[in-house]
């Protein structure tokens, strides 16, 4: 369980590591376009001002929900399957979730192979990103 916390953290930081820089480089561009829209007046900065707005939104709930999961403890989450999925992500990449008690957890593909709908589980995971520590399941 040590070594499973150890790579579900290294994956938090991971996640803070990569979309911090990205909120902050997006929050600094919307300062700078709205001093200079101050100094200057009406420009053709206000898509971009829209855009860096968006991506300053996205990256910034990555990475603000990644940094409360750091200082956060694990959370248990025990219930039954309702749903397993699979998709692709990024196109080659292809993830596997669970439903259990109103929360989706994205699991290991190994796990998710031995999972069924409606079997009972504990999902250990930091409440913030649903970051998946372990899956116990509860057979008889």
């Amino acid at each position: 369980m040590e070594q499973a916390t150890a790579a579900a953290r290294a994956s938090l930081w991971r996640t803070a590591l990569v979309f911090t820089p990205l909120l902050l480089l997006s929050l600094a561009g919307i300062v700078a376009i709205i001093v200079n829209l101050a100094l200057e007046g009406a420009s053709g900065l206000i898509v971009t001002l829209v855009l860096l707005t968006l991506a300053a939104l996205l990256t910034g709930h990555q990475a603000i929900q990644s940094i409360r999961d750091l200082l956060s403890s694990p959370k248990e989450t025990t219930g039954s399957i309702r749903r397993r999925w699979s998709r692709a992500d990024a196109i080659v990449i292809r993830s596997y979730y669970v439903h259990v008690e109103g929360g989706v957890y994205k699991v290991d593909p190994a796990i998710y192979l031995e999972l069924k709908e409606g079997d009972p589980v504990t999902i250990t995971h930091y409440p913030h990103t649903n970051t998946v520590i372990a899956v116990e399941v509860h057979r008889e």
